[in-house]
């Protein structure tokens, strides 16, 4: 994170901010390559399946987990037990209400809102990635089925929180949804997926002439 701009942060909240910003850049990135290989149409996934369909579907499950257990940890209470969290609402906790009250408002607001539009994440965490809940296992009792939306929405809730304190404190840079870190979330590249499915589509070209 760019250290003129954490600089412009109270002592008390620079380092949770700056911590949790890499933990949210992070998760765009994931969401950004399951997006490019899962969500890009019928094209995408017939090669993908063309290519080796056991292979990519376990791909996708491993990482469609990991990005639910990624906003399920920034969602987590702030204490287990005795111990901290690092989470959004440790960070909430670190802004001083007698200093920032309209902030820690807000913010209060943005996390009950985030952690609202989270709850398919902690479910699936609990019940079926962290857990093997029996009567879930056993179809007893069903989970709910996110979709695209609802991650969506989940992210841009964790971005509105992180923008709100951003805002607040360094305003020049600031624009509605634009996103933390001077990352637009809505425009990140990742190369990696995109080369990945261009030499799929090579090998396929290759295999037809």
């Amino acid at each position: 994170m760019n250290q003129t701009l954490l600089d412009v942060f109270p002592s008390e909240i620079r380092q949770p901010y700056a911590e949790l910003s890499r933990d949210t850049i992070y998760l765009h990135h994931k969401w950004k390559i399951i997006s490019e290989l899962y969500v890009s149409g019928e094209t995408v996934i017939e090669l993908l399946n063309g290519t080796a369909p056991g292979f990519f579907r376990i791909c996708k499950d491993v990482l469609v987990d990991d990005l639910f257990l990624s906003i399920r940890r920034l969602t987590d209470p702030k204490f287990t037990g005795n111990k901290k969290n690092l989470t959004l609402e440790y960070l909430t906790d670190c802004i001083d209400s007698s200093k920032y009250s309209q902030l820690r408002i807000e913010v209060e607001q943005l996390l009950a809102d985030c952690s609202n539009k989270c709850t398919f994440a902690r479910e699936h965490s609990n019940k079926r990635i962290a857990h093997s809940d029996l009567q879930t296992r056993r179809q007893v009792t069903s989970l709910s089925s996110p979709t695209t939306t609802h991650v969506e929405d989940a992210l841009q809730s964790i971005r509105s929180l992180m923008n709100a304190i951003e805002k607040h404190f360094y305003q020049p840079i600031y624009c509605d949804d634009v996103n933390i870190s001077y990352v637009d979330y809505a425009n990140v590249v990742t190369v990696d997926a995109f080369r990945l499915l261009n030499c799929l589509l090579e090998w396929d070209a290759s295999k037809k002439n």
